[in-house]
């Protein structure tokens, strides 16, 4: 049986006496597209934000590729960091720097590599992810939404990460450019390898790209394919499943 790149044990997140998460179990495993979703204030950021170690949870533990990522001294974690890249709601790119100065950022933080070696990289990535060459020289300020996401993914990849996190991706885009965005996501796991754990609100990007998809409810999580969450009857899977703009979900 594959081995999981990430595994969660029994996560607690609590605010005060606000417990939001009760003790979770699920998997990543190489290769697979996870979509996370769950209603207002089930803690679906706050999951995120456990898994990349920008905080630490009440208890349990989040293995990334055998390593307890909370157990890491300051120089082991920096070094398990680059395992992932991560894409932010809004891209947040930095404005005062061109496309190719934000994606080329880290490869300057973080390697020795030469300015002429990390440039043609940022420059592949650009390519990679569909922008024309010219994009490379503008600013965050000058592009267009879908642009910024594609430009945000480029800067995630630069590392060469084996996941990518992403935070509603395709949120702010039109139809067109969802669309587009969801196949150049599925597209990257696909000639990459890596893979991908994305919170979503878009019920195309489920149905089209995702292996399987994670329900936060209940202060729990519900993982499975999109044909096991059509059958739980929980009644808010009900609802979210099998509303009027999800039916086109369960046809055929």
């Amino acid at each position: 049986m594959m081995k999981p790149l990430i595994e969660v044990r029994n996560l607690v997140n609590k605010f005060g006496a606000h417990v939001v998460h009760d003790g979770l179990d699920f998997d990543i495993f190489p290769r697979e597209i996870v979509g996370l979703v769950g209603g207002n204030g089930t803690g679906k950021t706050v999951l995120l934000r456990s898994i990349v170690g920008l905080q630490r949870p009440t208890s349990g533990t989040v293995m990334i590729e055998g390593k307890d990522i909370n157990r890491l001294d300051t120089k082991e974690f920096l070094n398990v960091q680059r395992l992932w890249g991560v894409l932010f709601q809004k891209g947040a790119l930095f404005s005062n720097l061109t496309v190719i100065e934000n994606i080329a950022f880290q490869l300057k933080e973080k390697t020795t590599l030469a300015e002429d070696v990390i440039n043609k990289l940022a420059r592949m990535r650009v390519d990679m992810v569909g922008l024309p060459a010219n994009a490379g020289a503008k600013y965050p300020a000058e592009l267009s939404g879908g642009m910024i996401k594609r430009a945000a993914l480029a800067r995630a990849l630069v590392l060469d990460p084996k996941i990518l996190f992403l935070d509603e991706p395709t949120s702010g885009l039109d139809n067109v450019a969802a669309e587009s965005f969801d196949q150049l996501i599925r597209d990257t796991v696909d000639y990459l390898g890596i893979s991908v754990f994305m919170i979503t609100h878009d019920l195309d990007s489920l149905y089209s790209i995702c292996d399987r998809i994670a329900v936060l409810v209940d202060r729990k999580i519900r993982t499975g394919k999109l044909q096991d969450h059509l059958k739980d009857k929980h009644p808010w899977l009900q609802e979210y499943f099998h509303n009027k703009r999800a039916r086109f979900m369960t046809r055929g």
